[in-house]
């Protein structure tokens, strides 16, 4: 490869990090249909950085847990990418069927987690 690496432990995650989490407030909150769902959706990157971070200190290896945590912050707005509006409306009428609103961004993002986590395991693999 012909580009700088990061370490696995390279403080520069925790600047990633910090852009994931504006990137995830950027692309979710927007999506949401209501002030409350903004608000719980804000809390994501946070609710995700506890538990990633209690392992990190368990483990001794916090910054190394960095690059998990930007995947999955990643990966959940990319998800979503272009069917925002198709989010905002399954989510406006509770009384409305899942699988009539799912279709493509279920499937968006799931291959998105899947893809974003897996790169990130192969990086810390390596």
């Amino acid at each position: 490869m012909g580009g700088a690496e990061v370490a696995h432990d390279s403080p520069v995650w925790w600047l990633f990090a910090a852009v994931c989490a504006a990137i995830w407030l950027v692309v979710m909150c927007p999506a949401m249909p209501t002030r409350a769902y903004r608000r719980g959706v804000a809390t994501g990157p946070v609710a995700i950085f506890v538990p990633v971070m209690l392992y990190g200190v368990k483990y001794g290896a916090v910054t190394a847990a960095l690059p998990m945590y930007c995947a999955f912050v990643l990966a959940v707005p990319a998800g979503v990418l272009g069917h925002r509006e198709a989010l905002r409306e399954a989510l406006k009428d509770p009384k409305t069927s899942y699988g009539e609103t799912s279709g493509p961004w279920t499937l968006q993002s799931s291959a998105a987690l899947v893809a974003f986590m897996g790169l990130a395991v192969y990086y810390l693999a390596s």
